[in-house]
Order: C-alpha cells, then sequence, then structure tokens
C-alpha cells in the first residue's frame, strides 16, 4: 500500500516538475519575445504579419514533424536488430517523449535520460536502452561536426556575413566539438567513467569506503556490459548504425528546411537550401549549452542575432516568432496530446 502511495506520490511530483516547467517555458519565450520587439518596430512587425500568408506555418509544422515518423523507424530498426519487440503505441510514446522532455528541460537535457528509462520500463535491457539512445546522440554529434568541417569554407563565408554575433559562434562551435570528441572517447571507453570514479575514491577520504566500492564494482559490470552491446551494435550490426546515421541526417535536413521555408514565406527572398542547412547547423551547436528549459529564450535571442545578418531588419522579429511558434510551443502542445492518447503502464516489449 505504501509502494503505491510512494508511486503515486513520485507520479504527481514529476507532473507538478512537467507543469511548473511549461510555466517557465511560457514566461521566458514571451519576455524574449517582447524584447525582440521592442527593439524592433511594432508598427513594421504587425504589419508585416498582415500581409504573410500564416498557411506557411501548417508547412513548417508538418516538415518539422517528419522528425517523429524518422525517429519512429529509427528506433523500430534498432531494436528489431536486437530481436526486440515493441508495441506501436509504446514506440511512439517513447519517440515522442524524447522531444517533449527535451522542450521542457535545461539545455534540452531530459529527452535521453527519459527515453532510456522509459525503454527499461518496457522491458528493455539497461544497457541496450542506454546503447540505443547514446548512439543516436553520437551520430547525430558525428553528423554535424561533419557537415561543419566538409565545408568549412562555407561555414567561414557564413560567420563573416555576421556581426558580433559570430564570436559567440564561433566559441559554441568549438565548445560543441569539444564536446563531442569527449562524449565520443566515453562512448568507444565507457570504462574511462569507472576509472574516474575509482580514482576520485582513492583520493578522497570517505566514511563508509566499502558501500562505494561495493556500487562501484556494480558500475564497472554494467559499463563492461554497455561496451559489449555498443561492440555488437557498431562492428556487428553496422549496418544498422549506417542506416540510422542517415535517417538522422534526414532529420536534420527537414529541421533545417522548416527554417528555410520560414525565411521565405517572410521575407520573399531566395535562400540557398545548403547554407539555410549550413546555418541551422552552427546555431544548434551553440543554442543548446543555454540552462533554460528547452533552451527557451536563448533560441530566440540568437537567432535574432544571426538572422539580422541574413534579412532586412524589419522582418526579423516576426521571423523569430513564428519560427519558434511552428518548431516550438506549437510542437510542445501536440506533444503533450500524442503522449496523453499514447501513456500506458503496461509492459510492451517482447523477444
Amino acid at each position: 500500500m505504501s509502494e503505491e502511495k510512494d508511486k503515486d506520490n513520485e507520479s504527481a511530483l514529476s507532473r507538478k516538475k512537467i507543469i511548473i516547467n511549461l510555466i517557465v517555458v511560457l514566461i521566458i519565450g514571451l519576455v524574449i519575445n517582447i524584447v525582440i520587439s521592442f527593439f524592433a518596430d511594432f508598427q513594421e512587425t504587425f504589419a508585416t504579419l498582415k500581409t504573410i500568408n500564416l498557411i506557411f506555418i501548417v508547412k513548417v509544422f508538418v516538415v518539422f514533424s517528419m522528425a517523429y515518423l524518422i525517429d519512429l523507424i529509427r528506433l523500430y530498426i534498432v531494436t528489431l536488430s536486437f530481436h526486440k519487440k515493441i508495441k506501436f503505441k509504446d514506440a511512439i510514446y517513447n519517440t515522442v517523449s524524447f522531444y517533449f522532455m527535451s522542450n521542457i528541460t535545461p539545455m534540452a537535457s531530459g529527452g535521453q535520460p527519459y527515453q532510456i528509462y522509459h525503454l527499461t520500463k518496457l522491458g528493455i535491457e539497461s544497457t541496450l536502452a542506454t546503447n540505443i539512445v547514446l548512439s543516436r546522440l553520437v551520430e547525430n554529434l558525428l553528423f554535424s561536426s561533419a557537415v561543419i568541417l566538409i565545408f568549412i569554407r562555407r561555414v567561414m563565408s557564413i560567420l563573416s556575413r555576421i556581426g558580433t554575433g559570430k564570436y559567440i559562434l564561433i566559441i559554441g562551435i568549438i565548445a560543441a566539438l569539444g564536446f563531442s570528441a569527449l562524449l565520443i572517447l566515453l562512448f568507444l571507453n565507457p570504462k574511462l567513467i569507472y576509472k574516474l570514479f575509482n580514482f576520485l575514491l582513492k583520493i578522497f577520504p570517505l566514511k563508509n569506503k566499502s558501500k562505494f566500492e561495493q556500487r562501484l564494482q556494480k558500475l564497472e559490470n554494467w559499463l563492461e556490459e554497455l561496451k559489449l552491446s555498443i561492440k555488437t551494435l557498431w562492428i556487428e550490426k553496422a549496418h544498422i548504425v549506417t542506416i540510422d546515421f542517415i535517417l538522422g541526417g534526414f532529420i536534420v535536413f527537414f529541421h533545417s528546411l522548416g527554417l528555410h521555408i520560414t525565411l521565405s514565406s517572410i521575407t520573399s527572398g531566395s535562400y540557398s537550401i545548403l547554407e539555410v542547412f549550413i546555418l541551422f547547423i552552427i546555431m544548434n551547436f551553440v543554442v543548446y549549452y543555454i540552462p533554460t528549459p528547452g533552451s527557451s529564450g536563448g533560441v530566440e535571442a540568437l537567432y535574432g542575432i544571426v538572422l539580422a545578418s541574413f534579412m532586412p531588419g524589419r522582418f526579423v522579429s516576426t521571423t523569430v516568432l513564428l519560427w519558434r511558434f511552428a518548431t516550438y510551443y506549437l510542437q510542445i502542445a501536440f506533444e503533450g496530446v500524442i503522449l496523453l492518447m499514447t501513456r500506458t503502464k503496461e509492459k510492451g516489449v517482447s523477444t
């Protein structure tokens, strides 16, 4: 009885945190958009809104939402390669929950942990669940880093067109590349985490070392299993990783295509899809280091600073407002509805 009560309290607490984060997201987004509009001309913003066919928002929403379908396919491909079968309803919940939790947690950091948690609740081993989620993160970092390095001349050309904001992007790119290298290193050799904790255990005095040593031993065993799982996926099932990597690239493309549609629809200008694609990757390298729920506020500010160098100033505030509405706030509402419709307490995985 007490266990059920604890679970209810934990569930209520989780709902409370989600609601609080949603309120924070809305407040921060509203304040930032007001600030952006303050520096712009209100009359020009409203005049621009009147001349735009807002049906393009539906197009941006649909294009951006392609990520759900692609990630759903990716989840099925990887899990089936390990002979795991997930119910369609649970697969949708897991896929959408990643985006929802990322959108409402600081630095968009809650998506991956929640996905792992949900997959383990479905009966998938924690090592495999961690492998699936981390592999996707590593693939995304590799893809973005590769695009930056392959098109480095185009990147430098884009940065040269931006004012003082380019220094923020340069620092962000360097930091992101460094973080990517560190994460990939830990991914290739997860036992480095054990060695770090073991080193800290030796140099810091603890009252009950035996207790921590037991936990450390369990961590070592778990990391060894994780390493074997990663080896199985990336070496023995390299073709699966290749497919997953390509599909992940399509997600980035569709997200950048949404930005391209927004720019073209609002300014009626002609923009290079490749340039917008690269610009989108550059900005994404930076925005997710902003410690607000879903990086709310920081995204609007950075996009405003950068896009001001690529379009007439009178369109900037409108572009940021409508782009963010279609790809973030509208998405959160959609994700919330889907999660409520697909929520289940039953285990939905079989081997």
